[in-house]
C-alpha cells in the first residue's frame, strides 16, 4: 500500500481494498472503501507513518473481525426483540463489513479502526464496532466506527479503579470439558461490558459495569443493579488438550457459571510480523 492508492473525496484520504477469503462478514474478493482519519484531520496526504496504520489494519482485518464477532452478537442479542431472535439461527452470520475507518489517533502504537457493517434487521443504522487491536472499545450503529471522539476517549483514559490486565475479552470454551455450556466475558476500558451464557436453550446476554475495588478483585454490576465480587488470579495457563499456554484468568467465585476464562488476541504492534 502506498500514497497512490489513496484519494481525496472531500471528507477523508480513502481507497478501496479487497476482503480476505474465508473471514466473517467478508464475501471474498469484494472491494470495501478504506477511510483514513474520516474525523479531525486536515487535507494534506497521508504520510508514511499513516499509510503504515492503514496498511496494518488491512493485513490484520481476518483478526480483527474474528475478535469483533463475540461482542457483536452479544449487542445483536441483547438488542433484538424474543420473536426475532428465534427467527434467527445465527445473527452474525448475516452482516457483511462495508467500510474501515483507521482513525489518526493511537495508544501504545496502535490504531483504532472502526468497521462498519450491513445487517438486515437494522437496515437504516447498520452496526459500527471500534477496535484498539484485538480489543473492543465500543460497540452500536455504524456511527461508532466513525467517530473519533470515541477513540480520543479511550487513548487518554488513565483506567483509574481498574485493573488492566482483565481489558479485554474472555471465554470459558478452552477450558470447558466435559460440560453442555459455556460462558464469556467482555471487560471494556470505560468499565462497561457484558457476559453472556450459552448452552442448548440459546444464549443469554447480561450488560454490566466493571470495577476492581482493591487488587484481585473484580465487582461487577448487572444491568437489575445487583453487585457481585470475584477473586481473580491472571496467568498462563495450558488449556485440556492444548499444548501452549494462554493468558486466563480464573475466579473463586464464578462468573456465568464459568471459573476459568482464556484471553481472546494476538501480538498487536504496528509493524509486527
Amino acid at each position: 500500500m502506498n500514497r497512490a492508492d489513496f484519494s481525496w473525496d472531500e471528507f477523508a484520504w480513502t481507497t478501496r481494498v479487497p476482503l480476505p477469503p474465508d473471514t466473517w462478514a467478508a464475501t471474498a474478493g469484494t472491494l470495501v472503501p478504506l477511510y483514513y482519519a474520516p474525523e479531525g484531520r486536515e487535507e494534506h496526504p497521508p504520510d508514511d507513518a499513516e499509510i503504515a496504520s492503514a496498511a496494518w489494519t488491512v493485513d490484520r482485518l481476518p483478526a480483527l473481525l474474528a475478535a469483533a464477532r463475540p461482542a457483536l452478537s452479544a449487542h445483536a442479542v441483547h438488542t433484538l426483540e424474543p420473536e426475532d431472535l428465534a427467527t434467527a439461527s445465527d445473527l452474525t452470520d448475516a452482516v457483511r463489513v462495508s467500510a474501515l475507518h483507521v482513525h489518526s489517533v493511537s495508544r501504545d502504537g496502535i490504531p483504532y479502526v472502526g468497521i462498519a457493517l450491513s445487517c438486515p434487521w437494522d437496515e437504516e443504522h447498520g452496526l459500527g464496532i471500534l477496535m484498539h487491536g484485538p480489543r473492543v472499545v465500543d460497540a452500536g450503529g455504524a456511527d461508532t466506527a466513525l467517530l473519533r471522539r470515541i477513540a480520543e476517549r479511550d487513548a487518554t483514559d488513565p483506567r483509574a479503579g481498574l485493573d488492566e490486565s482483565l481489558i479485554g475479552h474472555w471465554d470459558s470454551a478452552p477450558f470447558d470439558h466435559g460440560v453442555m455450556e459455556s460462558s464469556e466475558v467482555e471487560l471494556r476500558a470505560n468499565g462497561e461490558g457484558w457476559s453472556s451464557l450459552a448452552n442448548l436453550g440459546g444464549e443469554y446476554v447480561t450488560r454490566l459495569t466493571w470495577s476492581c475495588p482493591e487488587p484481585g478483585v473484580l465487582q461487577l454490576r448487572d444491568e437489575d443493579g445487583r453487585v457481585t465480587r470475584h477473586r481473580y488470579v491472571v496467568g498462563p495457563a495450558v488449556p485440556p488438550y492444548g499444548t501452549e499456554p494462554v493468558t486466563s484468568v480464573t475466579f473463586e467465585e464464578a462468573v456465568q457459571y464459568g471459573h476459568q476464562f482464556a484471553k481472546s488476541g494476538y501480538p498487536t504492534e504496528v509493524g509486527s510480523n
